[in-house]
């Protein structure tokens, strides 16, 4: 079922390919823009004027980077049930 908050069956996976590789990739997007935003911070002791909602809605499609093979998401509701992941 899409939208459920348990990770994502594989069944349901190969049947909405698609459109789970696609939020996953947005995912993975957002996890690298959180990361980034944590980075900046640390290193210049700052907090950016910016809230993460407002980068986020500047961040186009076309611009997502593909999730490596090895990606561990880290909400559960993107991860693949019974995929072993490292």
């Amino acid at each position: 079922m899409v939208g459920t908050l348990m990770a994502i069956d594989p069944v349901e996976y190969e049947e909405l390919k698609e459109y789970y590789d696609f939020q996953r990739k947005k995912e993975y997007n957002r996890e690298i823009l959180k990361e980034a935003i944590e980075e900046i911070e640390k290193k210049t002791g700052l907090s950016l004027p910016t809230s993460f909602d407002e980068l986020w809605s500047k961040v186009y499609e076309v611009d997502y980077q593909d999730a490596p093979n090895n990606w561990v998401p880290k909400d559960d509701t993107w991860r693949i049930h019974g995929k072993e992941y490292e």
